[in-house]
């Protein structure tokens, strides 16, 4: 079932992102590629910058908590959990990339599409923990 969700999330999230930066279809595939490139360079710049928003406020709030409480084990866990995501993310995508070559545009475009995925998912995660 939990692998079901997933597998919905994700899907939701490429249409979503494919929404956001459509295929262009004019111009030459080489000025389709920069135009969808640059499109994910402008998502990805807007998405880390939510990310990052949440993951202060998650800081913030864990940071507090751990001085009121004396434990800092869920903080300690969090920034963990911040490094372990980087490197997911970064591994994750690194293989679509790979995959997609020689072709170094398509790549980029994948990785590029699968960062922004990670991103959003991580966020929406960060977003939901603090409305609880």
């Amino acid at each position: 079932m939990m692998f079901s969700l997933t597998l919905l999330a994700v899907s939701l999230h490429t249409a979503a992102i494919e929404e956001l930066c459509p295929r262009p279809e004019s111009g030459s595939q080489q000025q389709r590629y920069h135009q969808q490139l640059s499109c994910y360079d402008r998502q990805l710049v807007t998405a880390r910058r939510a990310l990052a928003q949440w993951e202060q406020h998650h800081t913030f709030v864990l940071q507090q908590h751990s001085q009121r409480s004396g434990r800092p084990a869920a903080y300690n866990s969090f920034k963990s959990s911040q490094e372990t995501f980087a490197q997911l993310k970064e591994q994750h995508c690194r293989w679509q990339y790979q995959l997609q070559l020689p072709d170094v545009q398509l790549g980029a475009a994948y990785y590029k599409r699968c960062q922004l995925q990670l991103i959003k998912q991580r966020t929406e995660q960060l977003e939901s923990l603090a409305a609880r």
